[in-house]
């Protein structure tokens, strides 16, 4: 009898698919910005690869130094364990309390900086410096092409694949900004072997 709870176990575990199809969140609270739409496409996000990002919202205030705490969850093959915060050649990766979200975009991506920027980026008001200096109001982005590193050469090589569920508690000199849960799967560009 245990063999075959065993056997069950297994075959619904084989099945179950987590992977996301579209990206998905949630906005727990926000006093910063009223969210109206986000989504990246491919999904699953390809790695690497190409996305583009439709981010549109209301920023309700500026977005300048964001302290950011990330709690993030990854599945794979049907095991889900959280993130834990962890330091690579002295800079913290993974499901940490960030004093600056543009200093970690800095760090991990290589095309976010100054010299680098997309020129798109000016656009929303992003110029790649820190802080940032997003001014208030409406915020759209339209399926914006990025260009993702391969992860797996990275500090943040955990993110070369899986299903991911991020928390972001962010905070602005005037307390909350926003809280959201995003959610969303990664797959590597090309099969290993």
């Amino acid at each position: 009898m245990q063999t075959i709870f065993v056997l069950f176990t297994l075959a619904v575990i084989a099945n179950v698919q987590g992977d996301y199809n579209k990206l998905e969140y949630q906005v727990l609270s926000s006093s910063g910005a009223e969210i109206l739409e986000a989504d990246v496409t491919p999904m699953p996000i390809l790695n690497p690869g190409e996305a583009l990002l439709t981010l549109r919202a209301n920023l309700k205030r500026p977005i300048q130094k964001i302290r950011t705490v990330l709690k993030i969850v990854r599945t794979v093959s049907g095991i889900t364990l959280p993130v834990k915060c962890y330091k690579i050649d002295g800079v913290e990766v993974g499901s940490c309390d960030y004093a600056d979200l543009c200093v970690v975009l800095q760090t991990m991506l290589p095309s976010f900086r100054p010299e680098t920027c997309p020129p798109t980026a000016a656009n929303y008001g992003v110029d790649c410096n820190c802080p940032f200096n997003i001014p208030a109001g409406s915020l759209n982005i339209i399926k914006e092409k990025m260009v993702l590193p391969d992860a797996q050469a990275s500090i943040a090589s955990f993110m070369a694949s899986g299903d991911f569920s991020f928390q972001l508690d962010t905070y602005d000199s005037q307390g909350s900004y926003a809280n959201i849960i995003i959610k969303f799967t990664v797959k590597p560009a090309k099969p290993s072997g």
